[in-house]
């Protein structure tokens, strides 16, 4: 997972590196949700989800968002064994509502969360905030610069990359997709 992230933030960093001019806002990068979930490897299966869906658009525009972005590991945990396609057709809007479930309509950074908190997603239903002691990387990670304290959860998900700043919102990566009750 320690690879994954350390990919993914290579990525990232590369990608915002080349994209940003001097005279841009220092404070917002120029690269949209949508331009980050389509160079990123690990997040292939979302990318397809929402091309599928229609909703890709809505993260190539302006607007305040916080998605979680599950990998394409917690894709296939779900799928059992469907392409995301497949999925769709065999379960017509069941893929817009979960991938709706993922998504705040504001700006959230890890350090805006508190434990027990619920927040409102675009679905409609609550996810709730879990944060505990870190037990998965008590080490110094470089890729943070400091010390990973604590973990946060959302639902039963843990989120292993945090507040990577976009120009339409933040992006946190979880581990598990996040499914709506019924």
């Amino acid at each position: 997972m320690k690879n994954l992230l350390r990919n993914f933030t290579l990525v990232v960093i590369s990608f915002l590196a080349f994209s940003c001019g001097e005279e841009e806002n220092k404070n917002l990068p120029s690269t949209s949700i949508a331009k980050i979930i389509e160079v990123t490897p690990e997040f292939s299966s979302l990318k397809e989800a929402l091309d599928i869906t229609g909703l890709t658009s809505t993260f190539e525009e302006s607007g305040d968002f916080t998605v979680f972005v599950p990998t394409n590991d917690a894709f296939a945990a779900v799928l059992g064994g469907l392409t995301v396609e497949e999925f769709d057709t065999a379960n017509p809007g069941v893929l817009e509502t979960v991938l709706k479930y993922h998504v705040l309509g504001a700006r959230v950074l890890s350090s805006d969360l508190s434990d027990g908190q619920e927040a409102a997603t675009l679905q409609g239903q609550n996810i709730t905030v879990t944060l505990s002691p870190n037990a998965f990387y008590p080490e110094y990670d470089t890729d943070l610069g400091d010390f990973e304290e604590t973990s946060v959860f959302i639902n039963s998900a843990r989120v292993y990359a945090r507040d990577v700043k976009c120009s339409n919102g933040i992006i946190h990566v979880i581990d598990a997709v996040l499914l709506p009750s019924s």
